[in-house]
């Protein structure tokens, strides 16, 4: 991580250090997880990484040894290496101790933590903090409030005063993705050898250490198929038959890249009114910078109106900022889409836990007129009060009214 670019996540983990006894920040591969621990470890505790083979034994062979042998809080960075003991010999330091806050911060490039089994034995005494890449309002100095914006009264989303960005600064934005060491990268050359290596140490590593895998050839071309599905339901049958996978291994492959955080599946919304609403779950590639480098794909190609993959990307690009900005929003919400079986779709749905609705379209172009609007209306006449607002995120200069509760904006409006 880059140390001129502040992470928002910093603030959680210590709010989180004082009301839980286990803090775990989750994340994809080099989004500054050691980083941040590094930082933590300064003030006060130990700091040990079980890429460290010494380290890895002892968590292996005597893991109450590794709990208690260090100074507390005690960090540990790639946990996921311990397995299940070293978490079990976590657990029962905890409970030793129940009113000691902030004992423990594990860190780990996988949701290793979340499998059931794992969660079980933490329940009640960890918070999970995601460290996702970059936000574009952490390069930028932005706001990230867009989601608390959102709620908010129509009026003021429309008297927003975003800075405008051209098509091709968009789209440099988009290919240049979310990971921090990409962001120092001059050239182009370089930062598709980062994207490489950051692959195949994914599948030649991360994979290999959550499962025996037979044919690991399978699945570069499987990342490049995710990539190239990005904001699209998920259709396995598809997507088995292009990958020359079976059905049941590529569930498999699809839960282990979903684990390492390459891909997010963003669930189908309904409520009463859309029982007829669809249940597949859309994939979005986690990073847009490293779905455009395995597609090939240039900001220079992307600026280009007519190219099929700008208006999928810019769709990911914007929900992955949600998704970040639910970690800090004051609003509480969880994220879907909606799409019915009389093809009404709308990209992104919000949803407060009182019910009340944001619903968001994106389109990757400058021009927005009232047929860009016709499922937001249609959200909205059926939601009635529930309808807070309905927003259309694009590339033109400056917010637009179009009727009740209905804004088209521009697109760094989701992080300025």
């Amino acid at each position: 991580m880059s140390e001129l670019i502040g992470r928002r996540a910093e603030s959680l983990i210590a709010e989180a250090l004082t009301g839980f006894r286990v803090v775990i920040v989750n994340g994809p591969r080099q989004t500054g997880k050691s980083t941040l621990l590094e930082l933590s470890a300064r003030n006060a505790g130990s700091l040990v990484t079980l890429d460290d083979r010494d380290v890895l034994r002892v968590a292996r062979t005597d893991p109450r040894g590794l709990v208690e042998g260090y100074a507390r809080p005690l960090l540990i960075d790639e946990v996921q290496r311990g397995g299940e003991p070293l978490v079990l010999a976590i657990k029962a330091a905890v409970d030793r101790a129940p009113r000691e806050m902030g004992a423990f911060v594990l860190a780990g490039s996988s949701r290793f933590l979340t499998v059931p089994g794992l969660t079980e034995s933490l329940a009640g005494r960890a918070r999970i903090i995601d460290l996702w890449p970059l936000t574009q309002g952490e390069i930028s100095a932005g706001a990230d409030n867009f989601i608390d914006l959102a709620f908010g009264p129509t009026n003021d989303l429309r008297l927003t005063s975003p800075v405008f960005l051209t098509r091709p600064e968009v789209m440099s934005r988009i290919t240049m993705g979310g990971f921090p060491a990409v962001q120092s990268l001059p050239t182009r050359r370089l930062r598709s050898a980062w994207f490489e290596d950051y692959l195949r140490t994914l599948v030649t590593r991360d994979l290999t250490l959550l499962s025996a895998i037979r044919k690991l050839d399978d699945l570069p071309r499987l990342v490049q198929l995710l990539a190239a599905r990005t904001a699209q339901e998920l259709n396995v049958a598809s997507l088995a038959r292009d990958a020359g996978i079976n059905g049941e291994t590529l569930r498999s492959y699809l839960a282990l890249l979903e684990t390492i955080y390459l891909h997010l599946r963003l669930p189908a919304w309904s409520t009463n009114f859309t029982s007829r609403a669809k249940h597949h779950p859309k994939v979005h590639m986690v990073d847009t910078g490293l779905a455009a480098n395995v597609l090939g794909l240039t900001a220079e190609r992307l600026s280009t109106p007519t190219t099929q993959m700008a208006g999928p990307l810019f769709e990911t690009f914007v929900v992955n900022e949600l998704v970040r900005q639910q970690a800090w929003s004051d609003e509480r919400v969880r994220l879907g889409h909606f799409r019915d079986r009389e093809q009404r779709e709308v990209d992104l749905i919000m949803e407060a836990g009182d019910g009340r609705v944001v619903a968001v379209e994106m389109k990757a172009a400058r021009d927005v007129d009232e047929t860009d609007f016709r499922w937001l209306a249609y959200l909205r006449d059926r939601l009635g009060d529930r309808f807070v607002n309905g927003i259309v995120i694009h590339l033109g200069e400056r917010p637009l009214p179009f009727g009740d509760r209905l804004t088209a904006l521009p697109v760094s409006a989701v992080w300025s």
